[in-house]
């Protein structure tokens, strides 16, 4: 009667597909299938091969049942890019992208914000410090996103909505920050072939985000310096404790190669040792 629900996660080497059954807590892990792109098909977050890519996309629910399943899909985190913006006003616009764009504050961003597709998120902090009214602004280029849709009408699916990468993220890691003491600065890690993104949040809204590169061997050493860097800028974040993410083998390794190069606790963002994702009985 109710059609399924398909998460799909996108990056430039593969896709993810993700499904699950019941409303129970925790939620019933029903399928997961990863499987490798083509190369080329995707890079840098864009879909270089939008035909191939959307084919791909419909066989691989075809071959799974999912045929008129609804989708929501994530975006690769190099489609995306995210600021957090404080707001000059005393409440919410009424319509805040219109606000944004007529403010059209210098974002650094790599496109004109005109040309960009955007989503604004109020941000509450945690009440440990006065932040003012800001909000979390993620955005993309209006001719991706519209790619990505594209890709997705040739696979004949139902999309719900995009969501990005980094917003995933942030909202997995938010309920493990509740009751967090006020000197905490949490320190998100998302290891990749040849880098990692890293982001810091602190009192609950995310600070500063960077792209770290070389190999894993190279992560510890790159992050110490972000770390001492925002510490500098900060003080008061005296306690540092490191959360790892991502679809990385290696995860257990950078978890106890950061373990012995700081004097932090580091922790993997895994769903299943989390309690939120029970796997199938065998």
């Amino acid at each position: 009667m109710f059609p399924r629900r398909v998460w799909i996660a996108l990056e430039d080497r593969s896709v993810t597909v993700l499904t699950t059954k019941g409303r129970g807590q925790p939620v019933q892990l029903d399928l997961l299938r990863r499987v490798s792109l083509p190369a080329g098909a995707c890079s840098g977050g864009d879909p270089q091969q939008v035909m191939a890519l959307g084919d791909l996309i419909g066989d691989l629910l075809v071959e799974l049942g999912l045929v008129g399943a609804e989708v929501v899909a994530v975006l690769p985190a190099a489609a995306c890019a995210w600021r957090v913006l404080q707001w000059p006003f005393d409440e919410w616009p009424e319509e805040p992208g219109e606000a944004l764009r007529l403010i059209d504050p210098a974002l650094a961003l790599p496109y004109e914000l005109s040309q960009a597709t955007i989503i604004l998120q109020p941000l509450e902090a945690d009440g440990t410090q006065a932040t003012g009214f800001s909000s979390l602004l993620v955005t993309a280029p209006r001719q991706r996103v519209l790619n990505w849709i594209e890709v997705f009408d040739i696979a004949g699916v139902e999309l719900e909505r995009l969501e990005a990468a980094q917003v995933c993220e942030l909202r997995a890691l938010a309920p493990l920050l509740d009751g967090a003491e006020p000197d905490r600065l949490d320190a998100l890690l998302v290891p990749y072939e040849r880098g990692a993104r890293l982001t810091l949040v602190r009192h609950g809204l995310p600070e500063y985000g960077q792209e770290l590169n070389g190999s894993m061997d190279d992560l510890g050493d790159q992050l110490e310096r972000h770390l001492a860097y925002w510490r500098s800028r900060d003080p008061g974040a005296t306690d540092v404790r490191i959360w790892l993410a991502g679809a990385s083998p290696d995860l257990p390794l950078l978890a106890e190669n950061l373990r012995r190069s700081g004097d932090w606790p580091v922790e993997i963002l895994d769903p299943v040792s989390l309690g939120w994702i029970a796997l199938p009985p065998r």
